[in-house]
């Protein structure tokens, strides 16, 4: 196998086992399971195992079952917990028959293995507390590097998301696109002007490249080139950038509005301790049971006072979750269109900015460990779970027009 391209981050996580605070071990709902391992367990006898294999082990059902990676089924305890997690916060299968005997979806965790074109990228998931810190709390620009595979991770043939999707595509298009996805980390991690600007140019970048791209003209990736430069050209002019986004209108209420809709409708009896509690700290912060005046009120007042002291030398936090998000998802090229998918960007990092004022608000200000906390649990809900920002995302889409001016307003974090 080829070296594999991983952010920085990457070679230095180390799971921390029992000592982790949300253990990945549980709080969801069902573990796929590929058929070579699904074989395996069906087929143990050992003895303290395989009563537990029977009772916790099934058949994948669902419509979208695949017979090489999500053959099975691993169901959990009632109280959300594997059957396998140990007192002692180990699994019982790795304990008893080693690593190799792992699921692909425990083995890997919280890793993304993708492919892009012929290129291997592998990276990790913020909803694991340690590879959050890792990731998020890294003042210095997120950079890329090439590592030799590793065998008990790369030698299975398993992929989390795939460009093209049935093949390596065209290497001079491939190659292309390539550039478009350096551009946008670039735009990403332009320091010279804010989280929202940046975001806002984003938008723009895609909008273009979508008008190009879908045009019925359109034959060639080599033909998104101009705007490329384009874009990169305009990083020359970051107070320009400021001006422009300074004149998008800030639309606070409506912002509160999405996030305390997230809190109402979130599932708390099925939701894991630690989100619950956070939800919960982000609720009493900003008032959920006052009136709609009050709310606001205090928003902008805690913004100013709890907020923002701790995020004006932190931004680099936003940074490293929407560059994170880029690159673990393969973003823009799965999963939907480029302007539902920026959507979702936008989306989560207003939700995210709005929780942690509340969360600011009621600790009277903010440490790394609370801001890690809230990133953390809301991406072990929303990313590993589709439906979680579905009613938001679906209101957005009715109330907005189809572009990606519609949704800016999600970017301004003042009236």
């Amino acid at each position: 196998m080829k070296t594999i391209t991983v952010p920085d981050y990457y070679p230095k996580f180390q799971c921390s086992g029992p000592q982790c605070e949300d253990t990945c071990c549980n709080g969801w709902w069902n573990i796929d399971v590929d058929l070579e391992t699904y074989q395996l367990y069906q087929n143990s006898k050992d003895e303290a195992l395989a009563p537990l294999f029977q009772n916790a082990l099934s058949k994948n059902r669902s419509s979208n079952a695949n017979n090489n990676f999500n053959f099975g089924l691993l169901k959990m305890r009632a109280d959300g917990s594997c059957h396998f997690l140990q007192q002692d916060k180990l699994c019982a299968i790795h304990h008893r028959l080693g690593a190799t005997a792992l699921s692909d979806t425990c083995r890997l965790y919280p890793r993304y293995l993708n492919q892009f074109g012929s290129l291997r990228e592998n990276s990790l998931g913020i909803s694991c507390p340690e590879a959050a810190r890792l990731i998020l709390l890294n003042s210095e620009p997120m950079q890329f590097i090439e590592i030799e595979p590793e065998s008990a991770i790369d030698e299975k043939p398993f992929t989390s998301y795939r460009f093209p999707l049935h093949s390596e595509g065209d290497a001079e298009q491939v190659s292309i696109l390539t550039d478009f996805r350096a551009v946008i980390v670039a735009i990403l991690q332009f320091r010279e002007v804010s989280i929202g600007a940046r975001l806002m140019l984003l938008g723009f970048l895609l909008e273009d490249v979508n008008k190009i791209t879908s045009s019925e003209k359109f034959s060639h990736a080599i033909e998104i080139l101009p705007a490329l430069q384009d874009f990169v050209g305009m990083l020359s002019y970051p107070d320009q950038l400021e001006d422009q986004f300074a004149q998008i209108e800030a639309s606070i209420p409506r912002k509160i509005e999405m996030a305390t809709s997230l809190i109402a409708d979130s599932p708390i009896d099925s939701t894991s301790p630690r989100f619950k509690s956070t939800l919960q700290t982000a609720a009493a912060g900003i008032g959920t049971t006052q009136s709609s005046e009050q709310i606001l009120s205090q928003y902008a007042e805690n913004h100013a006072a709890y907020y923002q002291p701790f995020f004006q030398n932190k931004e680099y936090i936003f940074e490293n979750y929407l560059v994170n998000q880029v690159i673990t998802r393969l973003f823009p090229f799965t999963r939907g269109s480029y302007l539902e998918l920026y959507r979702e960007l936008v989306c989560s990092h207003s939700v995210i900015q709005v929780l942690l004022v509340g969360i600011a608000a009621k600790n009277k200000g903010l440490d790394d460990e609370l801001v890690i906390q809230l990133f953390q649990t809301f991406a072990r809900n929303s990313n590993h779970n589709k439906k979680y920002l579905g009613k938001l995302l679906d209101s957005l889409h009715a109330q907005e027009g189809d572009s990606f001016v519609d949704v800016m307003w999600l970017l301004k974090e003042q009236q």
